[in-house]
């Protein structure tokens, strides 16, 4: 319940989207890997079906070289939503954003299309209208006030442009299809927004659930779950890049006599002081993983064994300056190794372990490498 109220705290009363602009961030990738696949595909058949609205045309334009300048706008529609389709999963920019210009390219599209009707026909066109308004709010992943905006955009547009076609004899219908399409616009907003906090609060709960099936929970580092994750992510990138990577295992000397001289109350103050001291040492990219009792793991991407033999100095290092009061004279020891071209990760992990071993065997407090 702690965890749900917090998740809901964390989330806008009014667009439903997250407070923080970083999770907001991660949350958009997400949705750009779990649903744009079936966002651009009902685009793309929108955009195909615009295409059909070329037959009335035929029938409404009797000179030919008039239904040019409309057949034309519609191409322009069906090539935009396919360079989207093509186009979406590959940017490097922002989902919203690239959906933004989308929207804004299509609205053009249209208003420029009605333009070139000598005399617009509401009935034949409330359809595009609506629909059009529908997409941008339901269909295509986007922030909730951009979605908005441009719907008012589309709206405020077609109402200039009724206007400006001086429709006198069908002004009353003209200003009940602006009041008819406002209500959607609300109706659809509050939709919208619900649809987002829910979404989030379920992204936010699997965040939150992951974090407790990935986490230790007495020194907040990883476990070993979530080491056998990131090493088969870390081998894979390295197959394909040939990037270098290190890993050093370590752990406190003789910490038994910790637990049996002091209690385990103090030594599990004794890990964690210990785990938060060796977090703050390492790089962003870097990551801890209690391996067992007082045995940890780091591994270290982009980083090479001569690299990984300074840290694991450091480190040593600092742990014998920090206070773990009332223990005193702790000591670590550390196995520290880099990718090997056959290795796998097995014979890597154990290599790691064996190490280790080596170094309890050379009188402990020291450092050995492969």
């Amino acid at each position: 319940m702690r965890i749900l109220k917090e998740n809901i705290e964390n989330i806008s009363r009014l667009s439903g989207e997250f407070k923080s602009p970083s999770l907001e961030r991660d949350f958009q990738k997400y949705m750009l890997q779990d649903n744009i696949a079936s966002s651009r595909k009902f685009i793309l058949g929108i955009a195909l079906l615009f295409q059909l609205y070329i037959i009335p045309d035929f029938f409404y334009f009797e000179d030919l070289n008039m239904l040019l300048v409309p057949s034309l706008i519609r191409l322009l529609y069906l090539i935009s939503a396919v360079y989207y389709y093509l186009r979406i999963e590959r940017t490097k920019f922002p989902l919203y954003q690239c959906t933004s210009i989308y929207e804004i390219v299509q609205i053009v599209l249209l208003w420029t299309l009605l333009f070139t009707y000598p005399r617009l026909e509401i009935m034949s066109h409330r359809q595009v209208y609506i629909l059009f308004m529908m997409v941008i709010l339901l269909s295509i992943p986007n922030r909730f006030f951009y979605k908005i905006t441009l719907s008012l955009i589309l709206i405020l547009g077609i109402t200039l442009i009724l206007k400006y076609k001086e429709i006198h004899y069908l002004a009353d219908f003209s200003g009940d299809l602006f009041i008819f399409t406002l209500l959607i616009l609300f109706f659809s907003a509050f939709n919208v927004r619900t649809v987002n906090r829910l979404q989030r609060i379920q992204y936010n709960d699997a965040l939150a659930l992951e974090r407790l099936s990935t986490t230790d929970g007495l020194t907040n580092t990883y476990n070993r779950r979530k080491y056998d994750q990131d090493l088969a992510k870390e081998i894979a990138r390295t197959k394909r890049y040939g990037n270098p990577f290190s890993g050093i295992m370590f752990d406190i000397d003789d910490f038994k006599r910790v637990n049996d001289d002091f209690g385990h109350p103090v030594g599990d103050k004794v890990l964690i002081k210990y785990s938060s001291t060796v977090k703050s040492l390492i790089r962003e990219n870097d990551q801890v993983y209690r391996w067992g009792g007082e045995e940890f793991i780091i591994l270290l991407p982009n980083t090479n064994l001569e690299a990984a033999l300074k840290l694991s100095n450091r480190i040593k290092t600092m742990l014998h300056q920090v206070d773990f009061s009332p223990v005193s004279n702790l000591t670590c020891s550390f196995g520290v190794t880099s990718w090997q071209k056959n290795d796998t990760a097995d014979t890597f992990t154990t290599r790691l372990d064996r190490l280790l071993y080596q170094a309890k065997e050379n009188g402990k407090a020291c450092i050995v490498a492969h």
